[in-house]
């Protein structure tokens, strides 16, 4: 699968739509970090900029909202948020800002969390 196929299965997955196919999301995330870690010279974080995030943006807010919500060192979102962390270096950074890169994707992962864990 390419990376572009990942990101469009996430994006249309019930996670950003109300009629979009139920995946199982952490496997989503790893998936499309293998993708990206791949071909990183052929991968566009841009991707997606009509759409409610990009690739780019995608990767920074689910790192944020999985470094809040993982389950511990052997959980599959602890998995998922080391996938990304071999892309995105947080830094010293501390979370998306309230209107920058990122905070879509962090409220939706976030709201799915929320959603399953009540």
């Amino acid at each position: 699968m390419t990376t572009n196929t990942q990101f469009i299965l996430i994006m249309q997955s019930s996670l950003f739509r109300l009629n979009g196919p139920k995946i199982d999301i952490m496997d989503s995330i790893i998936n499309l970090c293998e993708c990206i870690n791949n071909d990183p010279m052929e991968t566009d974080f841009n991707i997606g900029e009509c759409t409610d995030c990009t690739l780019g943006s995608l990767l920074i807010g689910f790192y944020w909202a999985l470094s809040e919500w993982h389950g511990g060192q052997y959980s599959e979102e602890y998995a998922a948020m080391c996938a990304i962390g071999t892309i995105f270096s947080p830094g010293m950074t501390s979370g998306p800002e309230e209107d920058g890169d990122g905070k879509v994707a962090y409220d939706m992962l976030c709201e799915y969390f929320e959603n399953t864990n009540n």
